[in-house]
C-alpha cells in the first residue's frame, strides 16, 4: 500500500476521511461524518477543535491521482525510485519537480509481463494538506487511493471478489481483488454520469453495455491471470442506482450481489471508512 505520509504511533485515535475536489468528508470517533469544505488555515482548526486530537488518513479521490503501468525500469530496487519520475514523466502534466509518486504491482500478471503500476500525484498539493494537517495540530497517517484503499471494504474469501464504485464527476470503477491484493482494476467507459441515470436509461442499452465490460473483465481473470471465478460482487455506488443495478447484476452474474451505499453511509462515507482500515504494516509489504 502507498504511505505517503506516515506519522509516529501514537495513542491518538485514527480517523479515517476522503478528499474530494476542494473538501473532504472525515468520520468522527462515532463514524458520523463532518465534512471540510476549503482549505484555509481557519477551517482546519475549526475542525480540529471539532474532532480533537486525531491521526488522520486519507484517500484521494480519482480527480487528485492519476494511475500508469509501466514496464519496470531495468535497474536495481535501490534505483528504481529515482528511476520512476522518468518512465512516467511523458504520461502526466506535471513539471518533474512537483511529480510525486509511489509504486505497487498487481498480485498476479500476465505470463511475460513485469508492469508497475505507479500513482502519481501534485506534490504541493500533498505538502498543502500535511501543512495544515500540522498546523491545526492533526497527526498525519497513511494517503492512499481508492483503488487500494476499497480493498479492505471486500469479504474475505478464498475466491476472488469484485467492487463497482461511482461518484459523482469520476468514472465507473471495478476492481477485483483477493486477500487484500489487487487483481485488477479499470474504468468502465460510458458511465461517468451514472448517477443521474433512470432505470429507463438503463434499460435502453446501458445496462446490457456494463454487463458486456464486467464479463470482459471476469474472463480477463479466468483467461490472462488463470484465476478462478469471482465469488461475489460488492456495490459501492449512489443509492438509486445502486437498488436498479443490484438484482439485475446478481440475476445475469450468478454471484451474490451486495450493495454497501444507504442513506446514512453514501459513497464518500465508505472511502473514509475504507482510509481509516489502512495499516502502515501492510503498506510496508
Amino acid at each position: 500500500m502507498l504511505s505517503w505520509l506516515t506519522g509516529r504511533s501514537s495513542p491518538c485515535p485514527l480517523l479515517g476521511g476522503c478528499l474530494h475536489g476542494d473538501s473532504a468528508v472525515i468520520l468522527d470517533r462515532q463514524g458520523a461524518p463532518v465534512t471540510l469544505t476549503g482549505r484555509d488555515a481557519s477551517t482546519w482548526r475549526q475542525l480540529h477543535k471539532t474532532l480533537g486530537p486525531a491521526r488522520l488518513q486519507w484517500v484521494l479521490t480519482d480527480g487528485h491521482y492519476q494511475i500508469h503501468a509501466v514496464d519496470r525500469p531495468k535497474v536495481s530496487d535501490d534505483e528504481l525510485a529515482a528511476a520512476l519520475p522518468f518512465a512516467v514523466k511523458d504520461l502526466v502534466n506535471l513539471p518533474m519537480e512537483r511529480i510525486h509518486l509511489d509504486y505497487f504491482q498487481l498480485a498476479v500478471q500476465p505470463a511475460g509481463s513485469d508492469k508497475l503500476q505507479v500513482v502519481v500525484t501534485d506534490r504541493q498539493q500533498l505538502a498543502t494538506l500535511a501543512g495544515a494537517m500540522d498546523d491545526a495540530g492533526f497527526q498525519p497517517g497513511i494517503i492512499t487511493i481508492e483503488e487500494l484503499a476499497l480493498l479492505n471494504l471486500l469479504p474475505e474469501h478464498p475466491r476472488p471478489q469484485m467492487l463497482l464504485w461511482h461518484l459523482p464527476g469520476q468514472p465507473l470503477k471495478v476492481l477485483i481483488g483477493v486477500g487484500g491484493q489487487l487483481l485488477l482494476s479499470r474504468q468502465v467507459r460510458g458511465f461517468n454520469q451514472l448517477d443521474s441515470l433512470s432505470a429507463t436509461e438503463l434499460d435502453q442499452g446501458l445496462f446490457d453495455a456494463l454487463l458486456l465490460e464486467l464479463q470482459r473483465s471476469i474472463d480477463y481473470l479466468d483467461r490472462q491471470l488463470r484465476q478462478p471465478a469471482i465469488a461475489g460482487v460488492s456495490l459501492v455506488l449512489p443509492l438509486a442506482q445502486q437498488a436498479l443495478l443490484q438484482p439485475t447484476l446478481e440475476a445475469q452474474l450468478g454471484v451474490p450481489v451486495e450493495g454497501l451505499t444507504t442513506a446514512e453511509r453514501p459513497p464518500h462515507n465508505w472511502l473514509a471508512h475504507a482510509a481509516a482500515l489502512e495499516r502502515a504494516d501492510e503498506a510496508e509489504r
